[in-house]
C-alpha cells in the first residue's frame, strides 16, 4: 500500500514537472551558437533533425562547455558534468534528472550511428532555467549566453624519462644496457599511443640522450602547467634476485626498501649535480612549502598509482612490488598528481631480458595507457 501511493505521487511529480515544460518554443534549425561572456571566443553546436525533432549530439557539449561525459550502461544513462554540475539523461527516455529534480525534455535521447542525440530543448529551455545566473537562451538569435567554463579536465601529461646524457641510471646485469636508453624507448612508445587514443597533448622532459638535472624536469612540468606527471625508470638492487614492478607516491619513505630506491633515485642530485650545494639547493624551505601543495595531490597520485600497479602487473605477469611512498626529488614540486614508476630491476638477468624486448616494453606501455585513461575518465567526471 505505501509502496502504491510513492508511485502515485512520483507520477503526480512527473506529469506537473512534464506540464511546467510542456510549452516551449520554436526549436532551433542549423546551429545553436554560444556566446562566452567577457570573452571574445564563440562556438557553434550543431543540431540534427530526426522524424520531425531538433537534437543535439551531447558530445558538442564537451566542445562548448569543458563537459565530462560518461556513459552508464549498466543503469542506462549518460551522465554530463559541467559548470560544477550534474545532468543525468536517461536513455531512450525524455527525461533528465538533476538531482534532487526530475525535468521532462519532451522527446527522448536516441542514439544512431553510435552517438547519443538529446532534444534539443535541453539547450534552449531546461539548461538556462536550470542554471539561470550561467545561462540565458535569445532565441531570437539562437544564442546561448554563458560564463566560460573552467577547463579542469586532463589535456596535457607530462612523460619523464629518468636520467640521461652524463648519468645512465641503473646498469644492467650484463653491463650491456642503461636505464637511460629503456625508460627513453619505453616513454616514447607511451607518447605515440597517448596521442592516438586519447584527446590531450603530451610532452616529454627529454626526447633525447640529455642530462637533466631533476628540478629542471619539475619546473618544466610545472610551466607547461601539466594535469599528470609521470616519471619512468627501471630499478636495481644488490640482491640479484630481487625483481617486479612498483610505483612511488611523495611521501616520507615508511620501509627500508623504499627508502633504498628514494636514495638511489635522488643520489644524480649529489653525483651529478654539484655535491652539497647541489642538495642545498634541493632542501631549503622552498622544497618544505612544495611538500605543502603536493599534499593537495597526494590522494589523486595515490589513485593513479594504484591504477597503474594494478594494469601493469596484470598485463606483464611480473612480481607485484606494490604501491609506495618515497621522497623524491623528482615529485616534490610537480603541483599535479604525480607518480614515479619502477618498471623492473634491470640487475634481475631475467628482467634484463625482458626491459630490453620491444614486446614486452609495449605491454608495459599498454598497461600504463589503460591506467592513464581510467584515471582521466574519473578525474573528469568529477570536475
Amino acid at each position: 500500500m505505501v509502496k502504491d501511493i510513492k508511485i502515485f505521487w512520483l507520477l503526480i511529480f512527473i506529469v506537473s514537472v512534464t506540464t511546467c515544460f510542456a510549452i516551449y518554443p520554436p526549436q532551433p534549425k542549423g546551429s545553436i551558437h554560444v556566446i562566452y561572456n567577457n570573452s571574445s571566443r564563440t562556438e557553434s553546436i550543431q543540431t540534427h533533425t530526426f522524424d520531425g525533432n531538433v537534437f543535439v549530439n551531447v558530445q558538442e557539449l564537451n566542445k562548448a562547455f569543458h563537459a565530462a561525459i560518461q556513459e552508464d550502461h549498466l543503469d542506462n544513462r549518460v551522465i554530463v558534468s559541467m559548470y560544477n554540475s550534474q545532468f543525468i539523461f536517461l536513455m531512450e527516455s525524455p527525461y533528465l534528472f538533476y538531482p534532487p529534480e526530475y525535468y521532462s525534455m519532451v522527446y527522448p535521447m536516441i542514439y544512431i550511428n553510435e552517438r547519443h542525440y538529446i532534444p534539443a530543448t535541453f539547450l534552449t529551455v531546461l539548461f538556462p532555467a536550470i542554471l539561470k545566473n550561467k545561462i540565458r537562451y535569445d532565441e531570437q538569435k539562437t544564442e546561448l549566453i554563458v560564463d566560460l567554463p573552467i577547463d579542469n579536465s586532463i589535456r596535457r601529461i607530462l612523460i619523464d624519462p629518468g636520467h640521461g646524457g652524463k648519468d645512465p641510471g641503473a646498469v644492467s646485469f650484463s653491463r650491456k644496457n642503461q636505464e637511460k636508453k629503456i625508460v627513453l624507448q619505453v616513454a616514447l612508445k607511451l607518447k605515440k599511443l597517448l596521442l592516438k587514443k586519447m584527446d590531450v597533448e603530451v610532452l616529454l622532459t627529454r626526447s633525447d640522450d640529455c642530462f637533466i638535472p631533476l628540478n629542471k624536469r619539475t619546473d618544466f612540468a610545472n610551466k607547461k602547467q601539466g594535469d599528470l606527471f609521470i616519471s619512468l625508470h627501471c630499478n636495481s638492487s644488490r640482491r640479484k634476485a630481487a625483481n617486479g614492478i612498483e610505483v612511488f607516491v611523495l611521501a616520507t619513505a615508511k620501509t627500508d626498501q623504499a627508502r633504498a630506491v628514494e636514495a638511489l633515485e635522488n643520489s644524480v642530485v649529489y653525483e651529478y649535480e654539484g655535491g652539497e650545494e647541489a642538495l642545498q639547493k634541493y632542501d631549503d624551505l622552498s622544497l618544505i612549502l612544495s611538500d605543502m601543495a603536493q599534499t593537495e595531490q597526494l590522494e589523486e597520485s595515490i589513485d593513479l598509482a594504484i591504477k597503474l600497479q594494478a594494469n601493469m602487473v596484470q598485463e606483464t605477469k611480473a612480481t607485484n612490488r606494490g604501491v609506495k611512498q618515497a621522497n623524491f626529488y623528482v615529485l616534490r614540486v610537480s603541483y599535479m598528481p604525480a607518480v614515479l614508476v619502477e618498471l623492473g630491476f634491470l640487475s634481475n638477468k631475467s628482467e634484463e631480458k625482458k626491459l630490453t624486448n620491444s614486446a614486452y616494453q609495449d605491454k608495459l606501455v599498454t598497461a600504463i595507457y589503460e591506467a592513464v585513461k581510467s584515471f582521466k575518465q574519473k578525474h573528469d567526471m568529477l570536475q
